[in-house]
C-alpha cells in the first residue's frame, strides 16, 4: 500500500508540474501595447476553454496530491 501511494504521489506531482507549465501567460507584454489587440471571438473563447481546462486539471491534481500526502503520513 505504501509503495502504491508513493507511485501515485509521484504521478500527481508530475501532473501538477505539467499542468502549471502548460498554462498560458495572462499578459501580452509589450506586444499588446505596440500592435494592439486583434483577438477574434473564436480565439478568445478557445483560450478561455483551454485555460479553464488546465486550471481544473491543476486543482484536481493538487487535491489528489494533498490526499496522498495525508494518507502517506497516516500509514507511516
Amino acid at each position: 500500500m505504501h509503495s502504491f501511494l508513493v507511485v501515485l504521489q509521484v504521478i500527481t506531482s508530475i501532473a501538477i508540474i505539467v499542468s502549471v507549465m502548460m498554462q498560458p501567460s495572462k499578459t501580452n507584454g509589450l506586444s499588446g501595447l505596440v500592435a494592439g489587440s486583434s483577438d477574434t471571438f473564436y480565439a478568445k473563447n478557445k483560450t478561455k476553454t483551454f485555460e479553464s481546462t488546465m486550471a481544473r486539471v491543476t486543482v484536481v491534481s493538487a487535491i489528489c496530491f494533498t490526499i496522498t500526502t495525508v494518507m502517506l503520513n497516516l500509514i507511516k
